[in-house]
């Protein structure tokens, strides 16, 4: 199932669409702040942002802007029922995938999501199969053609940070998502796993070109 996250503050038509989308397999995700909606890409995956321009706190096209900043690889379109043509271009320019005018047909809107979703994983694949490939049927990763020798922990924390790449990774987002550690694993355990990594995959950790560190929060995969 896809999972997409709408900022919109009509809660009636937000509702309606977690309905419908829910059809064509797409699992709709509601917020009505831009604060909350940077809070759940940071720790949380989507495939997609369906985003509205009249907002609380700031207008969609900033919001717009910030998320491209941060989350290049997440595709956006913009769904609102300004009919400015100037909001369009800017859009376009600030990094927006798509626009629909409301109101419109949701069968339009699932095509518009599908074609997209489509498209980035695709341009994923043909990334990751050029430096780092996972495969999870026997939880190994490779490096180009290479077989990493990875253990259980380590394959978990790299596969986590592949599968949310250019997204901040928490470290209590990774104690608690990795089964190989516990829970309460301290930072500093996280931290020698990582380093353990870094040091498989020839990462120079002051000149990173694969994980980088985010001074007290974790880590993030900047590879392409």
């Amino acid at each position: 199932m896809s999972r997409v996250l709408m900022v919109e503050d009509d809660l009636e038509i937000s509702q309606l669409l977690e309905i419908y989308l829910s059809r064509y397999g797409i699992e709709l995700m509601c917020v009505t702040l831009p604060s909350v909606a940077l809070e759940k890409l940071s720790i949380e995956q989507y495939e997609l942002v369906l985003l509205d321009l009249g907002l609380p706190e700031m207008d969609g096209l900033e919001l717009c802007k910030l998320i491209k900043q941060s989350y290049p690889n997440i595709p956006i379109i913009i769904s609102t029922a300004r009919i400015d043509v100037s909001d369009k271009v800017v859009a376009f320019d600030i990094g927006a995938d798509d626009y629909i005018s409301k109101p419109y047909e949701p069968r339009e809107l699932v095509a518009r999501i599908q074609a997209l979703i489509k498209r980035y994983n695709k341009f994923e694949q043909i990334a990751s199969v050029e430096l780092f490939r996972i495969d999870r049927t026997k939880m190994q990763i490779y490096k180009e053609t290479s077989l990493l020798e990875l253990t259980m922990a380590e394959y978990e924390i790299f596969a986590l940070l592949l599968s949310k790449k250019h997204t901040v990774v928490s470290r209590d987002f990774i104690a608690n998502s990795v089964d190989a550690i516990r829970w309460d694993s301290s930072d500093r355990s996280i931290d020698v796993i990582v380093s353990r990594i870094r040091h498989k995959i020839d990462d120079d950790t002051k000149n990173p070109k694969y994980i980088k560190s985010i001074r007290g929060v974790g880590y993030k995969y900047i590879g392409d």
